[in-house]
């Protein structure tokens, strides 16, 4: 990575920040699945249900009834029964695309593709996930103007305040995910009345790397559950320490 998209990066980290103060004493977990693969949304959507728990689906429309790392994707279907169950489904571009590389022109333009496809099927979002983590000052500009959060990747809980122009997010991926680090990070979480954001992918009893098993996603709502924390959708949960 050279010198300028860098120093983008580090700016996007540090300025153009909307701190939302986090000062309810009660922690909060999030569960979200980004291009989301069918199994999100039947494995998925049905073990947060089991717990009284919704997630945030964020959806590339050009996946729609497609296929993605051997994945069989979401249809229009599998939306509209995520928003009758009252999960949330938001915007992860319409292609998929690295907001970091690209010029804001085109970034809107990608965005207002998958406006049309989410308007084409009456579904509506408000929020946004940026592909691969990836952002820089351009793009989180850019998307304070359109959404009415985004969310990154970077991990662990967030305690105090956080930025709904870059919420951060832990990953949970069978591949690399220790339960007991999982454990201790729920727990801190309850502790310090934080938000954790978790996101993964499929939901399936073979994963590839980006995906979790549905027991690792039970254990992640049953933590949670025992710890006395809200499981809330990433919209809720802002509403939530809003009020």
């Amino acid at each position: 990575m050279n010198l300028i998209p860098r120093l983008s990066r580090f700016a996007a980290r540090h300025t153009a920040c909307r701190w939302l103060a986090l000062n309810k004493g009660r922690g909060v977990v999030s569960f979200s699945f980004d291009d989301v693969p069918a199994s999100a949304c039947h494995q998925g959507a049905v073990l947060l249900e089991l717990y009284q728990a919704r997630g945030s689906f964020y959806i590339c429309g050009s996946l729609t009834d497609g296929m993605e790392q051997n994945q069989v994707c979401h249809s229009v279907e599998d939306l509209k029964r995520l928003i009758e169950n009252e999960h949330e489904v938001g915007c992860h571009t319409y292609s998929h695309m690295n907001c970091a590389n690209v010029s804001s022109d085109a970034l809107v333009r990608d965005w207002e593709k998958n406006q049309t496809f989410f308007s084409q099927h009456g579904i509506s979002n408000h929020g946004f996930a940026f592909p691969f983590g990836a952002y820089d000052l351009g793009s989180k500009l850019a998307a304070q103007k359109r959404f009415a959060y985004s969310r990154i990747t970077g991990g662990g809980t967030q305690t105090g305040r956080a930025d709904l122009s870059a919420l951060r997010a832990q990953s949970l991926y069978s591949a690399n995910t220790n339960v007991d680090a999982l454990d201790a990070l729920i727990k801190h979480t309850a502790s310090e009345g934080g938000w954790l954001i978790l996101y993964s992918h499929e939901v399936s009893e073979n994963p590839g790397p980006w995906g979790t098993t549905p027991e690792l996603l039970e254990t992640a709502l049953r933590i949670a559950t025992q710890e006395s924390c809200h499981i809330l959708p990433v919209r809720k949960a802002i509403d939530f320490f809003l009020s």
